[in-house]
């Protein structure tokens, strides 16, 4: 064999190999399907993740007095807004007290959550109330949360989450990151 052709080989085996190591997730596990899922915004419209089939969706847990999602729901909703993808962008609030959820504050109500995303001028058909935690705790069983599963809590907030245009769960970025919109960029 030629040594041109025993490079060309090994070159593009190494590309390859790149090629399919750029797949892989910042979860440390692969991309997970995620079951569709239905919720209602503060509006009370419902959101049907299967009619989202074909675009990403991007869903922020937070809950009112978290100073970082304080920073990071205006950048998030102002980035999105301007990309044309705020039908795709979910502010989910979890913070409430359910089996299998435990807060040691009082837990979130609708009130003060209208009241905050006010503050923050975040437009309600783009924020939901998960009362009963079903939607946080469908991320949980999929180990959406592995750095809170690590510090033996159930979420970390804020916490970002990227489900592709195929439904599969690809990214989690749990607590606050200053290059989030960076991250956020590869997947939109």
């Amino acid at each position: 064999m030629n040594k041109t052709f025993k490079l060309f080989t090994q070159n593009s085996l190494v590309f390859f190999f790149l090629f399919l190591a750029s797949f892989n997730t910042t979860l440390g596990f692969d991309a997970v399907k995620i079951h569709p899922f239905r919720i209602s915004n503060l509006e009370g419209e419902r959101f049907n993740s299967r009619e989202m089939l074909g675009k990403p969706i991007v869903i922020s847990f937070f809950f009112t007095r978290c100073p970082p999602c304080t920073k990071e729901m205006p950048q998030l909703f102002n980035f999105m807004k301007e990309n044309g993808q705020i039908d795709q962008l979910l502010f989910v609030d979890s913070f409430v007290k359910a089996e299998g959820i435990g807060v040691e504050d009082d837990p979130d109500t609708e009130m003060m959550i209208s009241s905050f995303i006010e503050k923050l001028k975040i437009d309600p058909a783009n924020v939901y109330f998960d009362q009963l935690g079903s939607l946080l705790k469908k991320f949980l069983r999929v180990n959406a949360f592995p750095k809170a599963k690590k510090a033996g809590t159930k979420v970390i907030w804020p916490t970002i989450l990227v489900i592709s245009p195929r439904g599969e769960l690809v990214e989690s970025m749990e607590g606050s990151h200053p290059d989030f919109l960076e991250k956020l960029k590869k997947y939109l």
